[in-house]
């Protein structure tokens, strides 16, 4: 009974000896499986920035790069439609969960990076959208952490959000 390659690397190095096309096969196999667990680490998150709108607007972001992870590992030349989704509107305000920010933080740094290495235009675009993502959910952490994050940012933080949407549903 064979086992299964432990990591990428070792997938690579067990198609050494096979052919071209069964070594292409085994790093697109490889690419899906990162793209999928990339998904399912930024599934665990869910940054709640107190504001029903922004939150609701972070989670669509965050699904959509999830949808654009999916498509990255499966080598698709572009992006496959998505749904368009806006803020909700209205709803109870709460107070922003810094764990919650912070833990969706670096699962977007790494998704950014991933799509980052790729060479496809829309990749690198939805990388910079899940830096920037990141950014702005630890900008707001640390904003309210020391006191400093008001109602009146509530504004700045759904234009930010809003221009990351515009951004990803550009692509396509």
């Amino acid at each position: 009974m064979s086992r299964a390659p432990r990591g990428p690397v070792e997938a690579r190095q067990e198609s050494g000896g096979r052919g071209a096309g069964e070594r292409e096969e085994v790093d697109r196999q490889v690419g899906l499986a990162v793209s999928l667990a990339l998904v399912e680490d930024l599934q665990g998150t869910g940054a709640d920035l107190g504001w029903p709108e922004a939150t609701v607007l972070v989670d669509a972001l965050v699904d959509v790069i999830c949808h654009l992870l999916v498509d990255l590992g499966s080598g698709s030349a572009v992006p496959t439609p998505r749904p368009a989704v806006v803020g909700a509107i209205g709803g109870t305000v709460g107070q922003l969960d810094h764990a919650s920010c912070r833990a969706a933080t670096p699962a977007l740094r790494r998704a950014g990076s991933a799509l980052l290495g790729d060479a496809r235009g829309w990749a690198v675009t939805a990388g910079e959208v899940a830096l920037d993502l990141a950014d702005l959910l630890a900008r707001c952490a640390e904003r309210d952490r020391s006191g400093r994050l008001r109602a009146g940012d509530k504004s700045v933080v759904l234009r930010e959000l809003h221009a990351l949407q515009r951004r990803l549903h550009a692509l396509g």
